[in-house]
C-alpha cells in the first residue's frame, strides 16, 4: 500500500516532534528518579537511625534499672550519679525518637506508653525510697531482684513492638522503592523506542528527500522520463516513484489550440459539388 501525502505529512512531523517529546520526557524521567531516590535514601537513613535509637534507649533503660536496683540493694549513694545520667538520656532519646516518628501514629503510641512505663517503674526518690541494704533479707532482695526482671521484660516487649513496626515500614518502603525501579525501567525501555522509531522516521524522511534531489532526465521531444533506464510516460514515472495517481484533463491553450484547428479544417474542407445543370 503506498502511502498517501497526508500520511507522508503525518509521518515527516511525527519524525520531527518525537525525538523532542522524548527528550523532555526522558529528562522528566530522570529528575523524577533522581528525587524518588534521594527521598528514599533519607528516608532509611532516617529509619536506621530510628532503630539505632532504640537500641540506645533499651540499653540506658537496662543501665537506668541496673543502677536503681543497685542502689535499692546497697544503699550507696555512688549508683545514683549513673542513675540520673542514665535516666537524663532516656528522656533525650524518647523526645528524639517522638519528633523522627511524628507521622507515624503506632511509634507514637509506643513511645508514650514506653515513656509512661519509665515514669512509673524507674523514676524515684532516694530520700523517701525503701533501702534494702540497710536491713537486707534475702526475701527483700529476691523481691528487688525480681521486681527489675519485671521491669525490664515489659520494657523489652514496648521496645520489639516499636521495632517490629520500623522494620515493616522499612520493609515496605524497600518494595516501594523496588515498585519505582521497575517503573522508570519501564518507562525507560518506552522512551527508547519512541526515540528509536523517530529517528526511523528520520531516516526515511531523509531518503525521500535525497531521492527528491536527484536529477530527473526528460525526453526533450516526448516529454518522457528515464527512470532506472526505461523510458516511461510522466503520470507512470510519478506512479512508481511518488505513488501519486494521475488524472488526465484539456488545458485551456490546448482546448483553444484545438478548437483553432477544428475551425481551420472546416474552412478549409471543400464544399459540395455544383448540381448539375
Amino acid at each position: 500500500m503506498i502511502p498517501t501525502q497526508k500520511t507522508k505529512k503525518f509521518l515527516f512531523w511525527c519524525g520531527l516532534s518525537l525525538p523532542m517529546v522524548a527528550l523532555l520526557a526522558m529528562t522528566w524521567l530522570v529528575h523524577q528518579s533522581s528525587g524518588q531516590f534521594s527521598n528514599s535514601f533519607n528516608w532509611v537513613m532516617q529509619t536506621y537511625k530510628v532503630l539505632d535509637l532504640f537500641e540506645q534507649t533499651h540499653a540506658h533503660i537496662v543501665d537506668t534499672e541496673a543502677n536503681q536496683r543497685g542502689y535499692l540493694l546497697t544503699g550507696r549513694s555512688d549508683y545514683l550519679e549513673p542513675y540520673h545520667r542514665s535516666l537524663a538520656s532516656i528522656r533525650d532519646d524518647i523526645a528524639e525518637l517522638k519528633k523522627l516518628t511524628h507521622d507515624n501514629a503506632a511509634q507514637q503510641s509506643n513511645l508514650a506508653m514506653l515513656e509512661k512505663m519509665v515514669d512509673s517503674d524507674l523514676v524515684f526518690d532516694p530520700a523517701t525510697a525503701v533501702v534494702v541494704g540497710v536491713n537486707a533479707t534475702n526475701g527483700s532482695v529476691v523481691t528487688v531482684t525480681q521486681r527489675g526482671r519485671l521491669k525490664l521484660e515489659q520494657v523489652r516487649r514496648v521496645m520489639f513492638q516499636a521495632h517490629e513496626e520500623q522494620q515493616r515500614l522499612l520493609s515496605q518502603q524497600q518494595q516501594s522503592a523496588e515498585s519505582d525501579a521497575v517503573y522508570t525501567q519501564i518507562m525507560a525501555l518506552v522512551l527508547i523506542g519512541a526515540v528509536a522509531l523517530a529517528l526511523i522516521l528520520v531516516v526515511v524522511i531523509l531518503l525521500r528527500l535525497e531521492k527528491l534531489q536527484e536529477f530527473v532526465t526528460i525526453c526533450a521531444w516526448t516529454g518522457q522520463v528515464k527512470f532506472q533506464g526505461k523510458w516511461l510516460r510522466l503520470d507512470e514515472y510519478l506512479k512508481q516513484q511518488f505513488g501519486i495517481s494521475v488524472s488526465h484533463s484539456l488545458s485551456q491553450e490546448a482546448a483553444e489550440k484545438m478548437m483553432h484547428e477544428i475551425e481551420d479544417l472546416n474552412l478549409n474542407r471543400p464544399g459540395p459539388p455544383p448540381p448539375a445543370a
